[in-house]
């Protein structure tokens, strides 16, 4: 096979806290711009499918995807696992998820997404990383799937509901490990970035975490802790 050559890692699209329900969602996008020479960010209610699909040009030329939403995995169905975008229900009314207003694994083999410059897709999301167990074929069939056959040459998900704070801090720190190590043109792959932030999330004490998350600049939010 032959392997996807993609050296660049300067420009980020990114999809953030669609249905505004995720209180750190926000913050995770906007500390992440600033490791990128370019952006471009669908925000809030702005980040609906239409919009999604309008800017599948610029997908062609990305070298990261980020999705910071809600995602749900179907067993019973496993191509409309989801990505969850803005104003997603069937009615105000009724809180089932319309799947015409988002981001299907279905969608994702209808060809519409081409990552022809897409180094990594990260999709700090819920069940993102699960797979239809029941498939016979060799093919794990999942959202990862999807990314990888539109052309991401990784990606990265959460096989489980996972908390939205400490979320945002593997994120962050990760892609901070990940671009760091590329501009010091050190060899480092998307695992050992992703290793190394898992280990020093779980080894750091609340006050190196607030002394950490002081250097991002952001806003109050995050004294939380």
């Amino acid at each position: 096979m032959q392997l996807r050559q993609r050296p660049d890692f300067k420009s980020l699209f990114a999809i953030q806290n669609p249905t505004e329900d995720l209180n750190y969602a926000d913050l995770e996008v906007e500390s992440l711009l600033p490791l990128f020479s370019s952006h471009q960010v669908l925000p809030n209610s702005q980040a609906t499918k239409a919009a999604l699909s309008a800017a599948t040009p610029q997908l062609k030329e990305v070298n990261s995807l980020h999705f910071s939403c809600h995602g749900f995995f179907n067993p019973n169905s496993p191509l409309d696992s989801c990505l969850v975008l803005a104003n997603p229900y069937i009615s105000s009314n009724e809180k089932a998820l319309d799947l015409n207003k988002c981001l299907t694994l279905g969608n994702l083999f209808e060809r519409d997404f081409e990552l022809n410059q897409c180094r990594l897709v990260v999709l700090s999301a819920c069940e993102t990383g699960l797979i239809d167990f029941n498939n016979s074929s060799d093919e794990y069939i999942g959202l990862p799937s999807g990314f990888l056959y539109a052309g991401s040459v990784d990606v990265v998900n959460s096989l489980w509901t996972v908390n939205d704070l400490s979320t945002s801090f593997l994120i962050i720190k990760f892609l901070q490990n990940f671009q760091t190590a590329l501009t010091a043109s050190q060899d480092i792959s998307v695992a050992s970035a992703l290793k190394e932030a898992q280990l020093w999330l779980r080894n750091a004490t609340k006050e190196k975490l607030q002394e950490w998350a002081d250097t991002l600049q952001l806003d109050s939010t995050w004294n939380r802790l």
